[in-house]
């Protein structure tokens, strides 16, 4: 499935260019860290890249580009949306006048 460019990101996404850089560079064989400098990214963040976008082989940038696109797609469904017990707990927090961060810290709690 190809999803169409949803247009500008913000810098700290890999952009499709950024994608094609890393394909070209392990295709000459230059060490991951100079790709990361190339592109001004993290080494971790390349070498993460490097791994979810090697299908079945070696690296493929465009086919990573819309993986990555697919993940970032928005609206998603709501986590309060999905599930009643926790709306229910929401809910009830708020009506005893608990504050936004109180539920919060709430439902982090291990249960």
């Amino acid at each position: 499935m190809i999803v169409p460019d949803p247009g500008p990101i913000a810098p700290r996404f890999l952009t499709q260019d950024d994608r094609i850089a890393i394909a070209d560079g392990l295709h000459a064989r230059q060490p991951v860290k100079g790709i990361a400098a190339l592109i001004g990214k993290s080494v971790s963040t390349v070498y993460r890249e490097i791994q979810r976008g090697s299908k079945d082989g070696p690296y493929q940038p465009w086919w990573a580009h819309n993986q990555a696109l697919l993940r970032r797609r928005r609206p998603k469904e709501e986590k309060i949306r999905a599930g009643e017990p926790l709306r229910t707990t929401v809910r009830t927090k708020l009506a005893e006048k608990w504050s936004p961060q109180q539920v919060s810290r709430y439902l982090a709690l291990p249960q």
